[in-house]
């Protein structure tokens, strides 16, 4: 019963019947009020002009003035024509002199004069005037009044109450009344077909959104698994966000929301298996250097002074290489869970971009010439201004620089070109090197990806560096994008915002 009071069609239905209900009783009592002052107006307008027509016709005065025995004898007789009425006779302060009631049974000894002398000078009853009841304190009814003159002076008044026993017995007469339980039932029967009648509306209209509310309690019960995600959006799919019925309008919301939320619960889960990926690739990748250190300071160690100065050399010179991819990939892991933080603040400034590609080549001049690989930039126009994050997009440079020297031939040639295009400046990075199978291009920017094809795959780089890279550019709201064709070349283009 508890449980069944908090659904919204229950309370709606409580409301509902109450508010009937009250409707129905105020309405019964005020038709009852209404047919109370009625029946009081129309006996008192249709018996206005009776205490005048007594005085006139009826009483008699003698020397004394007032003959109120006779007005009493005259007051029985005309009670035998009309039962309902009391007559009173009243001096000019209100005081009763004399009545045609039985003796006792009036315990007023003066009455009002105001209504009395409102009803005198009333020409039109419009609504019933009520005067004190002789009988009882507290009490009125309607009546009527005329003065008594004698000599061109009022000496009294003759006040008339009317309907005595009616109003006396009227709820009585109510119940006894067939017409009126006629139409107190037929009054309780409209109430009732009107109270189904909206019960059956608050229940087609409540329907839908009990049919969302067992929608979503399926989508709780499913859950965000991967099949319960799919079943969960199933059971909200029949809502059309299209629909100007507002109950549909909350229904498709709900599932948008519930496929942006298993959106994101996929890609936790991605990244979840990514970072698992992520371990994994990260123990080759320092197995092999950290191994390749450790056997060569242990040979070293071990051959400490037996061996010749230059074989020595080159030990603590290998041990060290390693020592530096080691560091070298520690630190772009670092770099990597930083980006992936989502904390990284990009501080943009406007600055030359030919300048800061001409730097960044300066640092790989003396490894490129090892190789006998050409790097250059085209052009070297330093009034080319973009906005950025200059340290950030130096990264880029020298990540997309590092990973075209490793993947160039000897004699290739690496090229940096500017453009202005609109309002942003395309920069495109292109090498000569082995290019990238097709593939593999779609999963060159995951970390510890490496190009089947690589001819430094051992480098301990790992990928690394091309998804630093991208996480960068994302950063600066734009995109990168690459174009490679095996044996030909590379080419990984962006945008930045031109700084005018």
């Amino acid at each position: 019963m508890i449980k069944a009071s908090k659904t919204l069609y229950t309370r709606l239905a409580l409301c509902l019947t109450v508010i009937f209900l009250a409707i129905g009783f105020f309405s019964a009592n005020m038709l009852f009020q209404a047919s109370n002052s009625h029946q009081r107006l129309v006996t008192q307008h249709l018996h206005c002009d009776l205490a005048k027509l007594v005085v006139k016709d009826y009483l008699l005065f003698d020397d004394n003035g007032l003959d109120l025995n006779a007005a009493k004898m005259i007051f029985m007789k005309l009670m035998v024509l009309g039962p309902d009425f009391e007559f009173y006779i009243l001096d000019a302060k209100g005081n009763i002199m004399t009545y045609s009631a039985e003796p006792g049974v009036v315990k007023r000894k003066n009455v009002s004069l105001k209504p009395i002398t409102d009803f005198i000078r009333t020409k039109k009853i419009d609504s019933p005037i009520l005067g004190d009841n002789p009988r009882e304190y507290g009490q009125q009814k309607i009546f009527s009044a005329s003065p008594i003159d004698q000599n061109g002076q009022t000496i009294g008044y003759l006040y008339v109450i009317l309907g005595s026993d009616i109003f006396d017995a009227f709820y009585d007469s109510l119940a006894q009344s067939k017409m009126l339980r006629s139409g107190f039932w037929l009054v309780i029967a409209s109430l009732c077909f009107g109270l189904l009648a909206s019960l059956v509306v608050i229940a087609l209209i409540t329907k839908p959104l009990r049919n969302l509310s067992a929608s979503i309690q399926k989508v709780r019960d499913e859950g965000f698994s991967k099949e319960g995600g799919k079943k969960a959006s199933r059971a909200l799919a029949h809502w059309d966000s299209q629909n100007n019925n507002e109950i549909h309008v909350l229904g498709s919301s709900f599932k948008a929301l519930l496929d942006r939320l298993e959106e994101q619960y996929q890609q936790v889960i991605t990244v979840d298996e990514l970072r698992k990926e992520l371990l994994t690739h990260i123990s080759h990748d320092l197995r092999t250097p950290l191994a390749s250190l450790l056997g060569y300071l242990e040979t070293w160690q071990l051959n400490e002074g037996s061996v010749a100065k230059a074989d020595s050399d080159q030990y603590i010179e290998v041990a060290a290489r390693n020592a530096k991819k080691i560091a070298n990939l520690i630190e772009q892991l670092f770099e990597l869970a930083h980006l992936d933080s989502g904390s990284v603040r990009v501080n943009r400034e406007s600055f030359s971009v030919a300048e800061l590609v001409q730097d960044v080549l300066q640092k790989f001049t003396i490894e490129a010439n090892k190789l006998n690989i050409t790097l250059k930039v085209e052009p070297k126009d330093t009034s080319i201004l973009v906005k950025g994050d200059i340290e950030k997009l130096e990264r880029v440079f020298s990540n997309l620089i590092e990973n075209a020297l490793r993947h160039t031939q000897s004699g290739g040639s690496i090229t940096v070109r500017l453009s202005t295009s609109g309002h942003f400046v395309a920069i495109d990075v292109s090498d000569t090197g082995i290019g990238i199978p097709e593939k593999d291009l779609p999963h060159i920017f995951d970390a510890h990806f490496k190009a089947g094809n690589s001819i430094r795959g051992n480098s301990a780089h790992g990928g690394i560096g091309l998804a630093i890279t991208k996480k960068i550019i994302d950063l600066h709201h734009s995109k990168i994008s690459v174009i490679s064709e095996v044996n030909r070349g590379t080419t990984f283009s962006f945008l930045l915002p031109y700084a005018s």
